[in-house]
Protein backbone atom coordinates (compact mmCIF):
# COMPACT_ATOMS: atom_id res chain seq x y z
CA UNK A 1 0.00 0.00 0.00
CA UNK A 2 1.38 3.39 -1.02
CA UNK A 3 1.12 6.41 1.23
CA UNK A 4 -0.06 9.49 -0.67
CA UNK A 5 -0.04 13.02 0.69
CA UNK A 6 -2.46 15.65 -0.60
CA UNK A 7 -1.46 19.29 -0.19
CA UNK A 8 -3.99 21.77 -1.53
CA UNK A 9 -4.29 25.52 -1.48
CA UNK A 10 -4.53 28.65 -3.57
CA UNK A 11 -0.71 28.79 -3.89
CA UNK A 12 -0.94 32.43 -4.85
CA UNK A 13 2.03 32.24 -5.07
CA UNK A 14 3.53 29.01 -3.69
CA UNK A 15 6.37 29.93 -1.33
CA UNK A 16 9.20 28.23 0.52
CA UNK A 17 6.99 27.76 3.57
CA UNK A 18 4.69 25.60 1.47
CA UNK A 19 7.64 23.57 0.27
CA UNK A 20 9.09 23.15 3.73
CA UNK A 21 5.75 21.93 5.08
CA UNK A 22 5.32 19.45 2.22
CA UNK A 23 8.89 18.14 2.52
CA UNK A 24 8.56 17.79 6.30
CA UNK A 25 5.30 15.87 5.92
CA UNK A 26 6.77 13.59 3.27
CA UNK A 27 9.86 12.88 5.39
CA UNK A 28 8.14 12.39 8.74
CA UNK A 29 5.24 10.33 7.40
CA UNK A 30 7.27 8.33 4.90
CA UNK A 31 5.04 9.36 2.00
CA UNK A 32 5.60 7.75 -1.38
CA UNK A 33 4.12 10.70 -3.23
CA UNK A 34 2.69 14.13 -2.44
CA UNK A 35 0.04 15.53 -4.75
CA UNK A 36 0.19 19.32 -4.89
CA UNK A 37 -3.32 20.53 -5.67
CA UNK A 38 -3.73 24.22 -6.65
CA UNK A 39 -7.34 25.31 -6.28
CA UNK A 40 -9.44 26.88 -8.98
CA UNK A 41 -10.34 30.56 -8.74
CA UNK A 42 -13.16 30.88 -6.16
CA UNK A 43 -15.86 33.46 -7.02
CA UNK A 44 -15.09 35.41 -3.83
CA UNK A 45 -11.40 35.75 -4.71
CA UNK A 46 -11.53 37.76 -7.89
CA UNK A 47 -9.17 40.70 -7.22
CA UNK A 48 -6.48 41.28 -9.83
CA UNK A 49 -3.92 40.01 -7.30
CA UNK A 50 -5.30 36.50 -7.74
CA UNK A 51 -3.03 34.92 -10.35
CA UNK A 52 -4.56 32.72 -13.02
CA UNK A 53 -4.92 28.98 -12.50
CA UNK A 54 -2.37 28.10 -15.18
CA UNK A 55 0.18 30.47 -13.66
CA UNK A 56 -0.32 29.10 -10.15
CA UNK A 57 0.00 25.53 -11.41
CA UNK A 58 3.22 26.39 -13.23
CA UNK A 59 4.64 28.14 -10.17
CA UNK A 60 3.86 25.00 -8.17
CA UNK A 61 5.76 22.91 -10.73
CA UNK A 62 8.75 25.20 -10.37
CA UNK A 63 8.59 25.26 -6.57
CA UNK A 64 8.42 21.47 -6.18
CA UNK A 65 10.44 20.50 -9.27
CA UNK A 66 13.51 19.13 -7.48
CA UNK A 67 11.85 16.35 -5.48
CA UNK A 68 10.50 13.35 -7.45
CA UNK A 69 7.96 12.62 -4.71
CA UNK A 70 5.94 15.70 -5.66
CA UNK A 71 3.30 15.68 -8.39
CA UNK A 72 1.23 18.66 -9.52
CA UNK A 73 -2.45 17.96 -10.09
CA UNK A 74 -4.88 20.30 -11.87
CA UNK A 75 -7.88 18.19 -10.89
CA UNK A 76 -9.58 20.99 -8.93
CA UNK A 77 -8.73 23.59 -11.57
CA UNK A 78 -10.23 21.42 -14.31
CA UNK A 79 -13.33 20.75 -12.23
CA UNK A 80 -14.27 24.35 -12.91
CA UNK A 81 -16.93 24.79 -10.25
CA UNK A 82 -16.60 25.11 -6.50
CA UNK A 83 -14.29 22.41 -5.16
CA UNK A 84 -14.68 20.58 -1.89
CA UNK A 85 -11.86 18.61 -0.30
CA UNK A 86 -14.13 15.61 0.23
CA UNK A 87 -14.86 15.46 -3.52
CA UNK A 88 -11.16 15.70 -4.35
CA UNK A 89 -10.30 12.88 -1.96
CA UNK A 90 -13.05 10.68 -3.39
CA UNK A 91 -11.74 11.27 -6.92
CA UNK A 92 -8.18 10.51 -5.85
CA UNK A 93 -9.42 7.30 -4.21
CA UNK A 94 -10.66 6.20 -7.63
CA UNK A 95 -7.34 7.08 -9.28
CA UNK A 96 -5.23 5.42 -6.56
CA UNK A 97 -7.62 2.79 -5.11
CA UNK A 98 -5.06 1.05 -2.93
CA UNK A 99 -3.44 4.13 -1.40
CA UNK A 100 -3.62 5.50 2.12
CA UNK A 101 -4.17 9.27 2.07
CA UNK A 102 -2.72 12.02 4.24
CA UNK A 103 -4.21 15.50 3.95
CA UNK A 104 -1.53 18.10 4.71
CA UNK A 105 -2.72 21.37 6.25
CA UNK A 106 -1.52 24.31 8.26
CA UNK A 107 -2.75 25.01 11.78
CA UNK A 108 -4.99 27.84 10.58
CA UNK A 109 -7.02 25.31 8.60
CA UNK A 110 -7.44 23.08 11.65
CA UNK A 111 -9.14 25.93 13.50
CA UNK A 112 -12.03 25.87 11.02
CA UNK A 113 -11.98 22.18 10.11
CA UNK A 114 -15.41 21.45 11.59
CA UNK A 115 -16.85 24.03 9.20
CA UNK A 116 -15.56 22.14 6.16
CA UNK A 117 -18.11 20.41 3.96
CA UNK A 118 -18.54 16.79 5.15
CA UNK A 119 -15.57 17.04 7.50
CA UNK A 120 -16.36 13.71 9.13
CA UNK A 121 -16.19 11.97 5.77
CA UNK A 122 -12.85 13.67 5.15
CA UNK A 123 -11.55 12.04 8.34
CA UNK A 124 -12.70 8.67 7.06
CA UNK A 125 -10.90 9.18 3.74
CA UNK A 126 -7.59 10.58 4.96
CA UNK A 127 -5.45 11.33 7.97
CA UNK A 128 -5.33 15.09 8.59
CA UNK A 129 -1.72 16.10 9.10
CA UNK A 130 -1.19 19.53 10.57
CA UNK A 131 1.83 21.74 11.17
CA UNK A 132 1.88 25.10 12.87
CA UNK A 133 2.34 28.20 10.72
CA UNK A 134 3.69 30.44 13.50
CA UNK A 135 6.09 29.31 16.20
CA UNK A 136 3.68 30.39 18.93
CA UNK A 137 0.73 28.39 17.56
CA UNK A 138 -0.48 25.18 19.21
CA UNK A 139 -2.70 22.42 17.87
CA UNK A 140 -5.99 21.88 19.66
CA UNK A 141 -7.82 18.57 19.18
CA UNK A 142 -10.00 18.92 22.29
CA UNK A 143 -13.25 19.19 20.34
CA UNK A 144 -12.98 15.74 18.79
CA UNK A 145 -13.87 12.26 19.96
CA UNK A 146 -11.16 9.78 20.91
CA UNK A 147 -11.69 7.91 17.63
CA UNK A 148 -11.52 11.12 15.57
CA UNK A 149 -8.34 12.22 17.32
CA UNK A 150 -6.63 9.11 15.93
CA UNK A 151 -7.13 10.53 12.44
CA UNK A 152 -5.10 13.66 13.20
CA UNK A 153 -1.32 13.61 12.91
CA UNK A 154 0.76 16.60 14.05
CA UNK A 155 3.79 17.41 11.90
CA UNK A 156 6.90 18.69 13.59
CA UNK A 157 8.09 21.22 11.00
CA UNK A 158 9.99 24.46 11.47
CA UNK A 159 7.53 27.10 10.21
CA UNK A 160 8.34 29.89 7.76
CA UNK A 161 6.50 32.87 9.13
CA UNK A 162 5.30 34.37 5.86
CA UNK A 163 2.01 34.34 3.98
CA UNK A 164 1.17 34.53 0.30
CA UNK A 165 -0.75 37.74 1.04
CA UNK A 166 2.36 39.37 2.51
CA UNK A 167 4.40 38.22 -0.49
CA UNK A 168 1.87 39.68 -2.94
CA UNK A 169 1.92 42.97 -1.06
CA UNK A 170 5.72 42.98 -1.15
CA UNK A 171 5.71 42.26 -4.88
CA UNK A 172 3.24 45.07 -5.50
CA UNK A 173 5.51 47.50 -3.66
CA UNK A 174 8.62 46.31 -5.49
CA UNK A 175 10.23 44.75 -2.41
CA UNK A 176 12.66 41.84 -2.62
CA UNK A 177 10.94 38.50 -1.97
CA UNK A 178 13.75 36.18 -3.04
CA UNK A 179 14.14 34.82 0.51
CA UNK A 180 10.56 33.52 0.43
CA UNK A 181 10.22 32.18 -3.12
CA UNK A 182 12.12 29.74 -5.28
CA UNK A 183 14.32 31.72 -7.66
CA UNK A 184 12.57 30.18 -10.65
CA UNK A 185 9.25 31.41 -9.32
CA UNK A 186 10.66 34.91 -8.86
CA UNK A 187 11.77 34.88 -12.49
CA UNK A 188 8.40 33.53 -13.65
CA UNK A 189 6.55 36.29 -11.81
CA UNK A 190 8.77 38.94 -13.40
CA UNK A 191 8.51 37.52 -16.92
CA UNK A 192 4.73 37.19 -16.73
CA UNK A 193 4.19 40.46 -14.84
CA UNK A 194 2.10 38.81 -12.13
CA UNK A 195 0.72 40.58 -9.04
CA UNK A 196 1.21 44.08 -10.44
CA UNK A 197 -1.88 46.26 -10.16
CA UNK A 198 -1.10 48.22 -13.31
CA UNK A 199 -4.49 49.88 -13.71
CA UNK A 200 -5.93 50.57 -10.23
CA UNK A 201 -8.26 53.29 -11.50
CA UNK A 202 -9.86 51.01 -14.07
CA UNK A 203 -9.82 48.01 -11.76
CA UNK A 204 -11.94 50.03 -9.34
CA UNK A 205 -14.21 51.02 -12.21
CA UNK A 206 -15.01 47.44 -13.20
CA UNK A 207 -15.28 46.39 -9.55
CA UNK A 208 -18.01 49.00 -9.09
CA UNK A 209 -19.82 48.14 -12.34
CA UNK A 210 -19.77 44.32 -12.43
CA UNK A 211 -21.03 41.45 -10.32
CA UNK A 212 -18.56 38.91 -8.94
CA UNK A 213 -18.92 36.37 -11.76
CA UNK A 214 -18.49 38.98 -14.49
CA UNK A 215 -15.61 40.56 -12.59
CA UNK A 216 -13.91 37.17 -12.34
CA UNK A 217 -14.36 36.79 -16.10
CA UNK A 218 -12.99 40.26 -16.80
CA UNK A 219 -9.82 39.60 -14.82
CA UNK A 220 -9.49 36.28 -16.62
CA UNK A 221 -9.81 37.93 -20.02
CA UNK A 222 -7.25 40.57 -19.07
CA UNK A 223 -4.75 37.84 -18.16
CA UNK A 224 -5.50 35.84 -21.30
CA UNK A 225 -5.19 38.95 -23.48
CA UNK A 226 -1.82 39.83 -21.95
CA UNK A 227 -0.48 36.32 -22.63
CA UNK A 228 -1.73 36.39 -26.22
CA UNK A 229 -0.20 39.85 -26.72
CA UNK A 230 3.17 38.61 -25.48
CA UNK A 231 2.91 35.61 -27.80
CA UNK A 232 1.88 37.53 -30.91
CA UNK A 233 3.86 40.75 -30.44
CA UNK A 234 1.11 43.21 -29.48
CA UNK A 235 1.27 45.82 -26.74
CA UNK A 236 0.72 43.72 -23.61
CA UNK A 237 -0.44 46.62 -21.41
CA UNK A 238 -3.04 47.71 -23.96
CA UNK A 239 -4.25 44.13 -24.32
CA UNK A 240 -4.55 43.69 -20.57
CA UNK A 241 -6.43 46.96 -20.13
CA UNK A 242 -8.81 46.28 -23.02
CA UNK A 243 -9.46 42.81 -21.60
CA UNK A 244 -10.14 44.27 -18.17
CA UNK A 245 -12.63 46.79 -19.58
CA UNK A 246 -14.27 44.78 -22.35
CA UNK A 247 -17.43 43.97 -20.34
CA UNK A 248 -17.64 47.18 -18.33
CA UNK A 249 -21.31 47.66 -19.36
CA UNK A 250 -22.32 43.99 -19.31
CA UNK A 251 -24.33 44.21 -16.07
CA UNK A 252 -25.99 47.51 -16.92
CA UNK A 253 -29.73 47.35 -17.66
CA UNK A 254 -30.55 47.06 -21.36
CA UNK A 255 -32.20 50.45 -21.51
CA UNK A 256 -29.09 52.03 -20.01
CA UNK A 257 -26.92 50.25 -22.56
CA UNK A 258 -29.15 51.49 -25.38
CA UNK A 259 -29.07 55.03 -24.03
CA UNK A 260 -25.27 55.08 -23.77
CA UNK A 261 -24.94 53.72 -27.31
CA UNK A 262 -27.20 56.46 -28.67
CA UNK A 263 -25.43 59.18 -26.68
CA UNK A 264 -22.20 57.87 -28.14
CA UNK A 265 -23.51 58.67 -31.61
CA UNK A 266 -24.59 55.24 -32.88
CA UNK A 267 -28.10 54.49 -34.08
CA UNK A 268 -28.93 50.82 -33.56
CA UNK A 269 -29.75 48.93 -36.74
CA UNK A 270 -32.72 46.60 -37.11
CA UNK A 271 -30.41 43.60 -36.61
CA UNK A 272 -28.91 45.12 -33.47
CA UNK A 273 -32.31 46.01 -32.06
CA UNK A 274 -33.36 42.38 -32.56
CA UNK A 275 -30.37 41.00 -30.62
CA UNK A 276 -29.62 42.97 -27.46
CA UNK A 277 -26.77 40.58 -26.52
CA UNK A 278 -24.44 42.62 -28.72
CA UNK A 279 -25.32 45.93 -27.07
CA UNK A 280 -22.89 45.73 -24.14
CA UNK A 281 -19.84 45.86 -26.43
CA UNK A 282 -21.04 48.98 -28.23
CA UNK A 283 -22.17 50.50 -24.93
CA UNK A 284 -18.79 49.69 -23.37
CA UNK A 285 -16.91 51.55 -26.09
CA UNK A 286 -19.25 54.54 -25.85
CA UNK A 287 -19.11 54.57 -22.04
CA UNK A 288 -15.30 54.57 -22.01
CA UNK A 289 -15.18 57.35 -24.57
CA UNK A 290 -17.82 59.49 -22.82
CA UNK A 291 -17.13 58.81 -19.13
CA UNK A 292 -13.39 58.06 -18.83
CA UNK A 293 -10.12 59.47 -20.09
CA UNK A 294 -9.51 56.51 -22.41
CA UNK A 295 -9.11 57.82 -25.92
CA UNK A 296 -6.80 55.21 -27.41
CA UNK A 297 -8.56 54.11 -30.62
CA UNK A 298 -7.05 50.58 -30.43
CA UNK A 299 -8.42 49.95 -26.95
CA UNK A 300 -11.83 51.42 -27.82
CA UNK A 301 -12.00 49.32 -30.98
CA UNK A 302 -11.06 46.13 -29.14
CA UNK A 303 -13.85 46.71 -26.61
CA UNK A 304 -16.41 47.41 -29.31
CA UNK A 305 -15.50 44.43 -31.50
CA UNK A 306 -15.01 41.78 -28.83
CA UNK A 307 -18.51 40.32 -29.27
CA UNK A 308 -19.26 40.49 -33.00
CA UNK A 309 -15.80 40.72 -34.49
CA UNK A 310 -15.44 42.63 -37.76
CA UNK A 311 -13.63 42.66 -41.05
CA UNK A 312 -10.15 44.20 -40.93
CA UNK A 313 -9.63 43.64 -37.23
CA UNK A 314 -6.35 44.87 -35.77
CA UNK A 315 -4.06 42.54 -33.88
CA UNK A 316 -5.38 43.93 -30.59
CA UNK A 317 -8.99 43.43 -31.75
CA UNK A 318 -8.24 39.77 -32.50
CA UNK A 319 -6.48 39.23 -29.19
CA UNK A 320 -9.31 40.57 -27.04
CA UNK A 321 -11.92 38.80 -29.19
CA UNK A 322 -10.21 35.44 -28.67
CA UNK A 323 -9.22 36.12 -25.04
CA UNK A 324 -12.95 36.46 -24.33
CA UNK A 325 -13.41 32.87 -25.55
CA UNK A 326 -10.46 31.25 -23.78
CA UNK A 327 -10.19 32.92 -20.36
CA UNK A 328 -9.55 30.35 -17.66
CA UNK A 329 -13.04 30.31 -16.13
CA UNK A 330 -14.64 29.40 -19.48
CA UNK A 331 -15.91 25.82 -19.46
CA UNK A 332 -18.07 25.40 -22.58
CA UNK A 333 -17.58 22.08 -24.42
CA UNK A 334 -15.20 23.32 -27.15
CA UNK A 335 -13.04 25.60 -25.02
CA UNK A 336 -10.02 23.26 -25.12
CA UNK A 337 -10.17 23.24 -28.92
CA UNK A 338 -10.33 27.04 -29.09
CA UNK A 339 -7.41 27.36 -26.66
CA UNK A 340 -5.33 24.99 -28.77
CA UNK A 341 -6.17 26.92 -31.95
CA UNK A 342 -5.37 30.25 -30.25
CA UNK A 343 -1.93 28.94 -29.33
CA UNK A 344 -1.37 28.08 -32.99
CA UNK A 345 -3.08 30.95 -34.83
CA UNK A 346 -5.45 33.74 -33.87
CA UNK A 347 -7.02 33.54 -37.31
CA UNK A 348 -7.75 29.81 -37.04
CA UNK A 349 -9.33 30.41 -33.65
CA UNK A 350 -11.45 33.21 -35.13
CA UNK A 351 -12.68 30.98 -37.97
CA UNK A 352 -13.68 28.32 -35.45
CA UNK A 353 -15.49 30.72 -33.10
CA UNK A 354 -17.29 32.73 -35.78
CA UNK A 355 -18.43 29.48 -37.42
CA UNK A 356 -19.82 28.35 -34.08
CA UNK A 357 -21.50 31.73 -33.45
CA UNK A 358 -23.12 31.89 -36.89
CA UNK A 359 -24.36 28.29 -36.67
CA UNK A 360 -25.68 28.78 -33.12
CA UNK A 361 -27.58 31.96 -33.96
CA UNK A 362 -29.03 30.43 -37.12
CA UNK A 363 -30.22 27.33 -35.25
CA UNK A 364 -31.89 29.55 -32.66
CA UNK A 365 -33.56 31.64 -35.35
CA UNK A 366 -31.75 34.80 -34.26
CA UNK A 367 -30.37 37.49 -36.57
CA UNK A 368 -26.64 37.39 -37.26
CA UNK A 369 -24.77 40.66 -37.00
CA UNK A 370 -23.24 41.60 -40.38
CA UNK A 371 -19.92 42.28 -38.63
CA UNK A 372 -19.71 38.62 -37.59
CA UNK A 373 -20.30 37.43 -41.15
CA UNK A 374 -17.77 39.96 -42.42
CA UNK A 375 -15.30 38.82 -39.77
CA UNK A 376 -15.62 35.21 -40.90
CA UNK A 377 -15.31 36.04 -44.61
CA UNK A 378 -12.41 38.46 -44.21
CA UNK A 379 -10.45 36.13 -41.90
CA UNK A 380 -11.06 33.10 -44.12
CA UNK A 381 -9.94 34.91 -47.28
CA UNK A 382 -6.79 36.27 -45.65
CA UNK A 383 -6.00 32.93 -44.05
CA UNK A 384 -6.42 31.16 -47.39
CA UNK A 385 -4.28 33.73 -49.18
CA UNK A 386 -1.64 33.35 -46.52
CA UNK A 387 -1.46 29.63 -47.13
Amino acid sequence: MKKTGVFGGSFNPPHLGHRRLAVSAADRLGLDRVIIMPAGVPPHKVPVAFAGAADRAEMCRLTFADDPRFEISTLEIERGNKSYTVDTLNELKKIYPGDEFYLITGSDMLETFKQWYKWEEILSLAYVCTAVREKSAKLDYSGYTAQQKKRFIPIDAEPVEISSTAIRNALASGSDVSQYLDGRVVDYIKINALYADRFPQYRRLVESNLDSARLNHSFGVSRAARKLALQYGANADKAELAGLLHDVMKNAPKEEQKSVIERGGHKLTAVELANSKVWHAMAGEAFLRLKTDIDDPEILSAVRRHTTGAAGMSLLDKIVYIADFISEERDYPDVATVRALAAESLEKAIIYTTTYTIRDLAQKGLPIHPDTVDCYNDTLIKLTEGE
